[in-house]
C-alpha cells in the first residue's frame, strides 16, 4: 500500500513538473523581431545594384519590403512618442531566400504575427501569384488569415510612416472591417481564400490599396486572371460597387443619385442587398439572369419640397434608384466582359444548377462568358426616412 502511494506521488510531481516547465525552445518576445506585412514590388533596371556587389547567384527582380513591429519601442509609447515599426528591403529573386537573408541582419525574424501582404501590379505583370505566394503557402508558421492586398502604385509606399501614426500593416486590415458603411469595397482577401482560385484557375479581385496625401485608401480592385495568374487590369470603385450588388455582397452603404425633375441630390442608405443568379440551358445555349433586392432608407435630400412622409414620394425615389442602379450593374457587365474576366459568380451559379453543363465550358470560362447574354433586375423598396421629416413647407 505503501509502496502505491510512493508510486503516485512520483508520477504527481513528475507531471507537474514537466507542465509548468513550458515550452523548452520559446525565447522572449521583446527579443524578436516581429514581421506585421510585406510588400513586394518590381524592380526597375536603373534600380538594380551593380552584379559585383552580389557575391552569390542572384537576379535582381524582386525588392521585398518587411515591416517589423518593435515591442519595447511601442510599449514605451504609452508615455511618450516612441517609433512603432522600421521597414527592411531585401532584393532579390527567391522569397524565401530574401526571408533567410534578414537573419543576417536581425536577431531573430519571426512571421507568425504577419498580417498583410501588398503586391504591386507591375510584379504581378510579370510573375504569376502563385509563385510569390508559394513560400506563405508552404511555411507552417504564417497563418492562413493574413490578408493580400495589391496596389496599381508602389507596394513600399504603403507601408511608409502615414498621417495617422498607425502601424500601417495593422492600420490596413482595419480599413477593410468598414465595409458595412461603404459598398465599394470588397471583401478582404486571405491566404486561405486564395487557395481554391489559385487551384481551379479562376479569376478572382484583390483590394487595391493606394496611399493619398499620405493617408491609405482601399480603392477599386485588381483583377487577377485565372488562366496566367497574373494581373489583368484594374476596376474603379464605380465598377466594384456594380459587382457588389450583382453578387449581393454588400453589408451597408449609401448610393448617391441626382432627382431628375428637380435635378437636387438625394441619398439612399442601404439596409441590406439580395442577389439571385439564375442560370438557364436550352441545348447550347447558355443565359444568366440576376435578380436583386433591395432595402433602405432615405437618409438625405437636398430638396427643401419633399415630403418624405408621403408613401407616393418614397415609391418614386425607390424607382429613380432602381433606374440607377440597373445601368451601375449593365455597365459593370460590359466591362468585365471587356476585360474578358468573370468575377462575377456566374460560372459559380452554372456550376451548381448545370453541373454537365458546366464541365464542358470550364475550361475556357473567361473568354465564353463574353457571349453570354446576362439580363437584370432590381426591386428597392425605401421603408424609412430617418427621424426627421422637416421640409420648407
Amino acid at each position: 500500500m505503501i509502496y502505491s502511494r510512493n508510486v503516485a506521488l512520483f508520477m504527481l510531481v513528475a507531471g507537474a513538473s514537466m507542465l509548468l516547465t513550458g515550452c523548452w525552445s520559446s525565447s522572449p518576445i521583446e527579443k524578436r523581431y516581429l514581421e506585421a506585412g510585406v510588400a513586394y514590388d518590381k524592380v526597375q533596371p536603373e534600380e538594380r545594384i551593380a552584379s559585383e556587389r552580389v557575391d552569390y547567384p542572384q537576379k535582381q527582380k524582386i525588392r521585398r519590403t518587411v515591416q517589423y513591429i518593435l515591442p519595447e519601442a511601442g510599449a514605451k509609447s504609452n508615455n511618450s512618442p516612441g517609433k512603432k515599426f522600421y521597414n527592411k528591403e531585401e532584393i532579390g529573386d527567391s522569397i524565401m531566400e530574401m526571408t533567410r537573408e534578414t537573419y543576417l541582419t536581425n536577431r531573430s525574424p519571426a512571421g507568425f504575427h504577419l498580417k498583410t501582404i501588398v503586391i504591386s501590379s507591375r510584379l504581378l505583370q510579370e510573375i504569376p501569384m502563385h509563385e510569390l505566394l508559394d513560400f506563405y503557402l508552404a511555411d507552417n508558421d504564417i497563418r492562413l488569415s493574413l490578408q493580400v492586398y495589391i496596389t496599381t502604385g508602389t507596394a513600399r509606399d504603403v507601408l511608409k510612416e502615414n498621417a495617422s501614426g498607425e502601424i500601417p500593416a495593422f492600420l490596413l486590415k482595419e480599413l477593410s472591417a468598414n465595409r458595412k458603411r461603404i459598398s465599394r469595397l470588397i471583401k478582404p482577401v486571405t491566404l486561405a481564400n486564395l487557395i481554391g482560385p489559385l487551384k481551379s484557375e479562376s479569376s478572382y479581385l484583390l483590394p487595391n490599396v493606394s496611399v493619398e496625401q499620405s493617408a491609405l485608401k482601399i480603392k477599386g480592385a485588381g483583377v487577377m486572371k485565372g488562366n496566367t495568374q497574373k494581373y489583368g487590369g484594374y476596376l474603379n470603385e464605380s465598377y466594384v460597387e456594380g459587382l457588389q450588388w450583382i453578387k449581393g455582397d454588400i453589408s451597408g452603404g449609401i448610393y448617391k443619385i441626382k432627382e431628375p425633375e428637380l435635378q437636387q441630390q438625394f441619398v439612399y442608405e442601404i439596409k441590406s442587398v439580395k442577389s439571385k443568379i439564375k442560370a438557364t440551358v436550352h441545348g447550347d445555349d447558355i443565359s444568366f439572369h440576376v435578380d436583386m433586392k433591395s432595402e433602405g432608407r432615405l437618409s438625405e435630400v437636398f430638396a427643401s419640397n419633399v415630403k418624405k412622409m408621403n408613401n407616393r414620394t418614397l415609391e418614386q425615389h425607390s424607382e429613380i434608384v432602381e433606374g440607377e442602379i440597373q445601368t451601375l450593374v449593365e455597365n459593370t457587365m460590359t466591362k468585365l466582359k471587356k476585360m474578358h474576366v468573370e468575377v462575377a459568380d456566374l460560372g459559380k451559379a452554372l456550376r451548381i444548377q448545370h453541373p454537365a453543363v458546366w464541365e464542358k465550358v470550364k475550361g475556357n470560362w473567361d473568354d465564353t462568358f463574353t457571349t453570354i447574354p446576362v439580363t437584370f433586375s432590381v426591386k428597392l423598396h425605401i421603408d424609412d426616412y430617418g427621424a426627421s421629416t422637416m421640409s420648407m413647407d
